[in-house]
């Protein structure tokens, strides 16, 4: 799996998780609660109802929630890093929040922060595109409509943890909390650096330490003790896991190994044949799954890993073929012209990392543009989520070719076996 400089949305000197200002706006709203009288089932301050048993609102657009954005640093004391530390999990969340977000700027990635000195020698004069989003950083979490649903998102190989952020706050903006790991030693940030070998010995261990990595963080969200800032926030009876391309390998073997997982949703996936290369002979998933790919993937071609994928399915499931899409257009990659970048720094910078070579595997025609695929990607699998966490029969109704069609004409097939 080729590495793609641009999906680097990481950095240092990110705005960390500022846990104190959180608890006092969660205290206050506490107080403000308490004052009123019972917490209300719903919020008739939205300006639309959210996905559920009497909704089910166009999920290729932001739903009715503003969105907030914390970073954390957890760790796993089960686990070592290679300092010999419990192993350090830089997590990115994003979460309904509170009216206070509205009209505030977003919060904005620069992959330059990721890179050294001399990285960013390498790359003078080269105009990089920063990515805007629209969830505002530490923003009040919002407890009126809370419990959400809790969904992991698992980033692809050597990428980051926000390399798909059209889709990931979107998908917080219909109410729920996304929580989205760095997977250590499996980092863009890595490759850079020269800390990661490439090679089959890391991506065997990277696919072990990801399955625990996603574990670890559904007990820890699941869990969360009163005091902490998203404490109240979520259902743990609720949770999904979606990923791409390794990530969405990464969702496949978590939801065959762990029950508490009610809804996947795997983009590009590597194919499951690996996610269950220990499991019995002949063993299928029966976890409610939309499987996301594409027909035209050069990274990881569909006979050799969608088909496979499809197979290995018997929940209720659903197939989206975005055509002539490719592996990166479910990225954030898509989102900018990267031309320029791609011909001058070419796969310079460290080995492995191609930038010209990502682009045309989904980001150049004849692809569909990000804005023409984002939004079917947007609207299939949060349509998903939105039916099987959130309870919306609704939303299950609008999973099918017409509302494909209607999005964009001959761009996507969907197949269901609901």
């Amino acid at each position: 799996m080729p590495v793609s400089l641009v999906l680097g949305h990481a950095w240092r000197g990110e705005p960390q998780y500022h846990a104190r200002a959180m608890r006092r706006s969660l205290l206050v709203s506490a107080l403000l609660l308490a004052a009123c009288g019972t917490e209300a089932p719903t919020d008739p301050t939205l300006p639309f109802a959210p996905a559920g048993p009497t909704a089910a609102p166009d999920p290729s657009k932001p739903g009715p929630f503003p969105v907030g954005v914390t970073t954390v640093t957890l760790q796993d004391p089960s686990r070592k890093d290679k300092d010999g530390n419990p192993r350090p999990l830089v997590t990115e969340i994003w979460y309904p929040a509170t009216d206070a977000a509205k009209g505030k700027p977003g919060a904005s990635y620069d992959i330059r922060s990721l890179m050294t000195p001399e990285e960013l020698a390498e790359i003078q004069g080269i105009t990089v595109p920063i990515l805007h989003t629209f969830a505002v950083r530490d923003a009040p979490p919002r407890l009126l409509s809370a419990p959400y649903p809790l969904v992991i998102f698992s980033h692809g190989k050597d990428a980051v943890r926000w390399q798909s952020t059209f889709y990931t706050v979107t998908l917080a903006s219909h109410g729920y909390v996304v929580a989205a790991p760095d997977h250590t030693g499996d980092l863009l940030a890595d490759v850079l650096h020269g800390a990661n070998p490439l090679g089959a010995a890391s991506t065997a261990q990277s696919f072990w330490d990801r399955a625990l990595d996603v574990e670890f963080l559904i007990t820890h969200f699941t869990s969360l003790a009163q005091g902490d800032p998203l404490y109240g926030m979520i259902d743990g009876a609720k949770v999904g896991v979606t990923g791409h391309s390794f990530g969405g390998l990464t969702s496949l073997r978590v939801a065959a190994q762990d029950s508490r997982v009610k809804a996947i949703v795997p983009m590009a996936p590597a194919s499951a044949d690996l996610a269950f290369i220990d499991m019995p002979t002949g063993y299928t998933l029966s976890t409610p799954t939309l499987l996301e790919a594409a027909h035209a993937d050069k990274t990881l071609p569909w006979d050799q890993n969608a088909a496979p994928t499809w197979k290995r399915l018997s929940g209720p499931r659903g197939l989206l073929d975005i055509t002539n899409a490719g592996h990166f257009t479910f990225s954030d990659l898509c989102s900018f012209d990267l031309t320029d970048v791609a011909q001058k720094v070419g796969s310079n910078l460290a080995p492995g990392v191609d930038v010209g070579k990502a682009l045309s595997d989904g980001c150049l025609p004849p692809a569909p543009p990000a804005s023409v695929a984002h939004p079917i990607i947007d609207f299939f699998a949060i349509g998903f989520f939105n039916w099987q966490l959130r309870g919306s029969s609704g939303s299950k109704a609008l999973l099918t070719q017409a509302h494909a069609d209607a999005l964009a004409k001959n761009v996507a097939v969907f197949t269901n076996a609901f």
